[in-house]
This record gives structure tokens, C-alpha cells and sequence, in this order.
């Protein structure tokens, strides 16, 4: 696993720490943009990558992805009204998730996108009955025996309300016709989550593509794309590693190869959706120890940052590189972080070892910058709100100010109905 400490500079960590107080999310630009180019420089000239705004919403974060000529996927009216003021095009924006409801609606009937990623009949008909021309493309959930999968999970089939079965979306295709707004264009999928096995996501993919081919063959759909979703992870563990992105793309090459000599998909291009892989390591979670002690032999380091900023790294049982900001000499010890909530609950799921600790330092979660911020507990016992900061070459820049209390209570109203 690659040192999350080695791309943020602990002086610049202690400067935004001194300017504007703990806890907050730091984020470095040349990560996002190193891994995004690596990315984009391994996959075939074939395939394009999407963003998943869901890791990061960030306007700032986003805005990176836009300069360097990505696009974005978005799960919700909120997600794309960032991706517009980030400057993004309609063109450039895909729409998932299974509810599109008023707030989507209103936004599509002003603004075409690239495309919407069905998962209902229900759903269809209401976007036709917008009366704004859209491209649609379905979502298809393909049962299929998993056998093992290294470091990873394949996402479809079995009992989850995720997308249309190949038999119900052979039913859609065969009646596609019949939808006087909705152009079809392509299938969506979801071929896992947090697989770091080229061969992994690769297998998902192409059973997900051959059984999209077999519902074109039923229905004389030629489809403009598939598009393949997310999954590639990032090591959290020290034993793990990253995905080999030579892998991938040899991978992603014969795939194309494949697909494009079926008759039904030689129309075809290829999208991803990483979220996770692109923002993950480029982001961490810093926050102060605010107190030391030890409770029945275990040591606790108790800091003013926890789960209703960073859910996930304090109770996703997933070994979040934790490091102490600027290092220090001496044996290593075993910590539990316990944050300022008053539940059990606010205390890493894992113990983490670190250097000999001190009231007053930093201590910072790396890999948080996806679904970091973004799943946060944020009204949870009525904490303020973080901080984010981006570090990009030598400048430091707030990119989202912390809250005061205050906050929690804009919405709060008396108004009769």
C-alpha cells in the first residue's frame, strides 16, 4: 500500500490547521489529477472515464475533473447542479440512481444531458412525459455466479432493487419505439465495489456486456455505449496493493476486441465510473488528540474530529491509513480513536498504531478523499460543520469554510400548511 503521508506536506496540514482550527478534509490536486491521467492514459482510446460525483461533490474537486476534459456521473439534481457550477456541460453529465423524482425532473426539463440511467418502466414513462427529448440508457442487473472474487465485490443479481433483469429490459427495447421523447443509447452497469483485481473487474464486465449483447440480439437494439460503473478500489490494508493499471488496460483492450466483433455491439464505446479510485488517496481527514488515556489496558486517543464528519473511517471495518502528521520517533503503540460524540459508536472500528502520541497533535486518515465529507453524520448531536482545503502545487486554498452551529437551524421554521 502506498504511503498516504507521502503527497501532503505536514507543514501545510499545521498551517490550515492554525488558520482556520480542526477538524477538516484536506485534499492535494496533483494526486487527483496524477491518477486521473494515469487512468485515462492506460485505458484504450475507445473508452471514456466518468467521475461518480457521490465520492467527492466538491465544486472544487469537481472543477479539477473538468479541466482535464472529464465527465461526470451524478446520482441526483443536487450532484448536477454542482457539475453545472463547476462548469460542466449537459453533455458531459450522466444522471443514476433508482428515483428520479421533482427536483430531477425540473432540472432535466431545463437542461439536456449526455444521459439518464433508467432502472423502471415507472421512471421512463415519467421522463417522457416531460416532453424534453433525453437520452436514456438502461441499467441492467445481471444475475451470474460470482465464484471468488479477489479484494472485492461483484454488485449485481440476487436481491437488491437495482436496474431491469435482461428479460424486463428485452420487454423495454422490443417497445422502445413507443417513447415519443426518450432516445435509447446504451446500458449502465455496476460491475463491483472496492476490487483491486484487474482479472476481477474485468470477468464482471465482460458478463455484464455479453448479457447486454444477448438482450440486443432479442430486440435489434444497437446500443451507443455500455457503460461499466465503478468498482476499482484502492488498498486500505498494508498487504494490499494497487490495482496494476498496465492489467487493466491490456484487459480493457482484448475486451474491446471482443465486444466489437459481436454484430450487436460493434457501435459501441466503453465508460467507467470510478469515484473511490480517481479521490480516495488524495484526500484525508485531519483532527487534533485532545486528550490521552488508558481504559482497561487499551489506549485511547481522543480527538475533536469522528463519525459525524468521517463515518466511514471510523466505522467501516477497513484499515484506514492513519498516520501522525509529521511523524516521530519511538515504538509504535496501539491507539482506539474516540471522537467528541457522546456514543459508542464515535470510536474507530480498529485499533491503529502510532507513534507515541501528545495532547495537541494532528493526526490525519488518509483515503478520505472519497466519501469522506460526503457521508458524514453531519447533523448528528449538532456538531459545526468541517472544513476543506486543497493543496495544490504550493498554494493552499479554502474550498469550504467551516460552519458555526448556527447552521442547523437556516432550515427550521413555524410556517403553517
Amino acid at each position: 500500500m502506498s504511503n498516504p503521508a507521502t503527497s501532503i506536506r505536514p507543514a501545510d496540514v499545521a498551517k490550515a490547521a492554525r488558520k482556520i482550527g480542526t477538524p477538516f478534509y484536506f485534499y492535494d490536486a496533483d494526486v487527483i489529477r496524477a491518477r486521473y491521467l494515469a487512468l485515462r492514459g492506460a485505458l484504450p482510446e475507445r473508452w471514456r472515464i466518468y467521475f461518480a460525483a457521490k465520492a467527492n461533490p466538491n465544486l472544487a474537486i469537481l472543477g479539477i475533473y473538468r479541466g482535464l476534459g472529464g465527465m461526470v456521473e451524478c446520482a441526483s439534481a443536487g450532484e448536477m447542479l454542482a457539475a453545472v457550477k463547476a462548469g460542466f456541460k449537459g453533455s458531459d453529465i450522466a444522471l443514476s440512481g433508482p428515483v428520479k423524482a421533482a427536483q430531477e425532473h425540473a432540472f432535466l426539463k431545463r437542461k439536456k444531458i449526455a444521459a439518464i440511467h433508467s432502472e423502471t418502466e415507472t421512471e421512463l414513462r415519467g421522463l417522457d412525459a416531460l416532453g424534453v427529448r433525453q437520452n436514456v440508457a438502461l441499467r441492467l442487473n445481471v444475475e451470474f455466479h460470482r465464484g471468488r472474487v479477489t479484494a472485492g465485490r461483484i454488485m449485481s443479481g440476487g436481491m437488491d432493487k437495482f436496474g431491469f433483469s435482461p428479460e424486463e429490459a428485452a420487454e423495454v427495447l422490443r417497445r422502445r419505439d413507443g417513447y415519443k421523447n426518450l432516445k435509447f443509447v446504451g446500458f449502465h452497469f455496476y460491475a463491483g465495489t472496492q476490487m483491486l483485481s484487474a482479472r476481477s473487474w474485468l470477468d464482471a464486465a465482460e458478463k455484464y456486456a455479453l448479457a447486454a449483447a444477448a438482450v440486443c440480439r432479442k430486440t435489434g437494439f444497437l446500443p451507443e455505449y455500455l457503460n461499466f460503473g465503478g468498482g476499482l478500489g484502492v488498498p486500505y490494508r498494508a498487504d494490499e496493493s494497487e490495482i496494476d493499471l498496465d492489467d487493466l488496460g491490456r484487459g480493457c483492450a482484448r475486451l474491446e476486441k471482443k465486444l466489437s466483433g459481436l454484430a450487436e455491439l460493434r457501435r459501441a464505446k466503453f465508460f467507467v465510473e470510478p469515484g473511490r479510485y480517481l479521490a480516495g488517496p488524495a484526500g484525508a481527514y485531519v483532527m487534533r488528540v485532545v486528550a490521552l488515556k488508558k481504559m482497561r489496558g487499551t489506549n485511547f486517543a481522543i480527538t475533536d474530529g469522528g463519525i459525524h464528519h468521517a463515518l466511514l473511517p471510523f466505522r467501516v471495518s477497513r484499515e484506514f491509513p492513519a498516520f501522525l502528521v509529521g511523524g516521530r520517533g519511538g515504538k509504535k503503540r496501539r491507539y482506539v480513536l474516540g471522537g467528541p460524540l457522546c456514543t459508542t459508536l464515535d470510536q474507530s472500528d480498529l485499533p491503529i498504531d502510532l507513534p507515541p502520541l501528545r495532547e495537541g497533535d494532528l493526526i490525519a486518515i488518509g483515503n478520505s478523499g472519497a466519501y469522506g465529507y460526503a457521508t458524514g453524520m453531519h447533523f448528528f448531536l449538532s456538531h459545526p460543520l468541517p472544513a476543506e482545503v486543497l493543496q495544490d502545487g504550493g498554494k493552499l486554498t479554502l474550498i469550504r469554510r467551516p460552519s458555526e452551529s448556527e447552521h442547523l437551524f437556516r432550515l427550521q421554521t413555524r410556517m403553517p400548511l
